[in-house]
């Protein structure tokens, strides 16, 4: 299971990743926005965390890309910013994803990865082998 972070800031990538990784997930940094749609294909990604103030491209606009390029089911999206918890919510309740304000600390993120992340498939029934009656 594979997460991308996509933030501006390499300091605050680095220390998260770090937490992620500390937590048991598999995760990346990607210093963004540009190039952050082939950070995802290339990754194959299941959760992208993404900052919305960044330079160039913001993070709602990001999410829009992400969509279009890929539709929302191949990754699911939560948005980590400093900005007011209320904007911060709003916005991601216009972009139908999940979000989590920075100040909530790297431990509700994990959780909030944690839930995003899809529930492990079950592996299938090994075939009995068969047993052969010799007489």
């Amino acid at each position: 299971m594979r997460i991308l972070l996509v933030d501006d800031d390499p300091r605050f990538g680095r220390q998260t990743v770090g937490f992620l990784r500390a937590a048991g997930l598999d995760a990346s940094f990607h210093r963004g926005p540009t190039g952050t749609l082939g950070a995802v294909l290339a990754s194959r990604c299941e959760v992208v965390v993404i900052n919305i103030d960044m330079p160039k491209v913001n993070g709602g606009l990001l999410v829009r890309m992400l969509r279009d390029a890929f539709g929302l089911g191949r990754s699911r999206v939560i948005l980590c910013s400093d900005m007011a918890p209320n904007a911060l919510a709003g916005l991601a309740e216009d972009l139908q994803v999940t979000a989590v304000p920075k100040s909530a600390g790297p431990e509700v993120l994990v959780e909030h990865v944690r839930r995003a992340l899809p529930l492990p498939t079950a592996a299938p029934p090994k075939p009995r082998a068969r047993r052969s009656i010799r007489s």
